[in-house]
């Protein structure tokens, strides 16, 4: 029997069914609506996610028992543009973040901003870590991929007086030196 066709046409023909096929139906918990279950579905993983890690930065192959949860956070990503101002808001009520990239980049200018505030340099270690940011490799990347910052980060950084060519700034302290030592 082709089950799968009954159940949808029930859920088409909804409005001409008999209240008692409605109540029927009802009764063995049938879903009328399968995008919202589904979409209510992946909202309750994520929440589930977000009391144990305290976030919903859920990686992109995570599951929550069987569901995909990696992929349905990727989805709401991919159609901000056509959720519901409803559902919207249910996710950033959840502390839910649309662009990641963005979010990690805050993050490890804010542990520069640390680092500088109490050290009173930016001459960070290449493996030094502020909390669990490698603060060290992530201005190596900043360094590396300067031509694709947007000029408000490069402002921000050149504004906390970031080098860009830290190699340059140690040989002109070397020179700087060695011109000291040469006058002596």
């Amino acid at each position: 029997y082709n089950l799968g066709g009954w159940v949808s046409v029930q859920r088409i023909a909804k409005d001409k069914l008999t209240p008692e096929r409605i109540e029927r139906l009802d009764a063995l918990g049938f879903i009328w609506d399968v995008l919202t279950a589904q979409w209510e579905e992946g909202f309750s993983k994520l929440q589930q996610f977000e009391g144990r890690e305290g976030n919903c930065r859920v990686p992109a192959t995570h599951k929550e028992g069987d569901f995909k949860l990696g992929n349905w956070v990727g989805g709401q990503r991919k159609t901000k543009d056509t959720l519901t101002p409803e559902r919207i808001e249910r996710l950033e009520a959840l502390g839910f973040v649309w662009d990641i990239l963005a979010e990690q980049w805050e993050e490890g200018f804010s542990k520069l901003e640390q680092f500088k505030e109490r050290e009173g340099h930016l001459k960070v270690p290449r493996g030094h870590k502020e909390d669990n940011i490698n603060l060290g490799i992530w201005l190596r990347y900043q360094r590396i991929n300067k031509d694709i910052l947007t000029p408000e980060r490069i402002e921000r950084l050149e504004a906390l007086g970031f080098d860009w060519d830290p190699l340059q700034l140690l040989w002109e302290e070397a020179f700087s030196k060695l011109e000291q030592f040469e006058e002596r």
